[in-house]
């Protein structure tokens, strides 16, 4: 069994597993192709274009998939500058304006512009699983409940509707967006997926985004629901968070994840508190900071990354390796490399 999916089952493993939280940015793809060329003759490890043989030849024992959160189409024009996407976020010439287009329940009702990924893809997917599962662990990306929810109501709308209790709205938006994700799991199941992880960005840099209390008031039950239809096929399932989340822990705990990625140290996350706090009770993925692969030297890297393998061992708590966010183009290729050789040269 692959290294990571031993340590998210909580198997007893002798190695280190690294995780690659999604497919990096093409400047560093480009960047490590030229400094190491790799020659490919096998077109299984190629998916919408991206070469995931690059991956596995990097170190990675897995990764997330991000290209089937949704249908290719969706969305429309509201004038030359501005769009809205099919989740309901408002658009401006090319980027999101933190407003969103669910003001009211009856745009809802009416909203035919998420759609699933369409059977091809679906099918593509099916055979690109099949012919790796020997090769990398792949993990499908889901859409976040409260990340999606405040974008696709917009910030300013949403921030209104908490601070007078008219909640509503939300709680509707939150049931659009369950049933969606309820729909697009099973459709994954069948396409052979077992791994999953949901993005939902739920903090700031040293605080939460809203109180744990309401986030948990809103968001618990559709969670609850989601993670048993995954847990009832004896599949795993995984909470992505940037930001500041150390609060959220034991209610993601409660929900049933089995582990939880980034635990980002810039924004306040102190990931050996968590060790000692939580142990057993969640996989802790992350905490490399992209930051820190940016502008720290190798022997930073090597130093931290093994710091973190030891205090994660003195606390009995399972750990994999990775970064906190996307690799991307300014991450040092050295970086990456000294990361991953920490990680596997580690003795367990």
């Amino acid at each position: 069994m692959n290294s990571f999916l031993n340590v998210l089952s909580n198997i007893p493993c002798d190695e280190i597993s690294v995780y690659c939280t999604g497919y990096p940015e093409e400047g560093f793809m480009k960047a490590y192709q030229k400094n190491k060329p790799i020659y490919f003759e096998d077109s299984k490890y190629i998916l919408h274009d991206k070469n995931y043989q690059i991956i596995k030849k990097l170190g990675f024992d897995a990764i997330s998939l991000w290209d089937y959160r949704k249908g290719k189409e969706g969305g429309f024009k509201i004038d030359a500058k501005s769009n809205v996407d099919s989740w309901g976020r408002i658009y401006k010439n090319g980027w999101y304006t933190w407003d969103g287009i669910f003001k009211d329940e009856k745009i809802l009702l009416d909203w035919t512009h998420l759609r699933l990924p369409s059977q091809q893809d679906l099918t593509e997917l099916n055979s690109f699983l099949q012919s790796n599962l020997d090769q990398i662990a792949f993990v499908l990306s889901l859409p976040g409940l409260f990340e999606k929810t405040w974008q696709s109501i917009g910030f300013v709308t949403f921030s209104k509707f908490l601070k007078t209790g008219k909640l509503e709205l939300i709680k509707r938006v939150i049931k659009f967006f369950s049933e969606y994700n309820a729909r697009l799991i099973r459709r994954l199941q069948d396409s052979g997926a077992s791994l999953f992880l949901f993005a939902d960005d739920c903090g700031y840099r040293n605080r939460e985004f809203i109180p744990k209390d309401l986030w948990k008031s809103l968001f618990f039950n559709s969670y609850c629901h989601l993670v048993k239809s995954i847990h009832d096929k004896n599949q795993k399932v995984i909470i992505h968070s940037d930001g500041f989340i150390s609060n959220y822990l034991e209610t993601f705990i409660e929900i049933g994840f089995d582990a939880v990625q980034s635990l980002e140290p810039s924004a306040g996350v102190d990931i050996f508190e968590l060790f000692q706090q939580y142990g057993q009770k969640i996989c802790f993925i992350g905490n490399l900071d992209i930051s820190l692969l940016i502008y720290g030297t190798t022997p930073q890297i090597r130093d931290y990354t093994t710091h973190l393998i030891r205090k994660a061992e003195e606390s009995n708590a399972r750990l994999i390796i990775s970064p906190t966010q996307q690799i991307n183009s300014k991450v040092k290729i050295e970086n990456i490399k000294a990361m991953i050789s920490a990680a596997k040269n580690f003795k367990v």
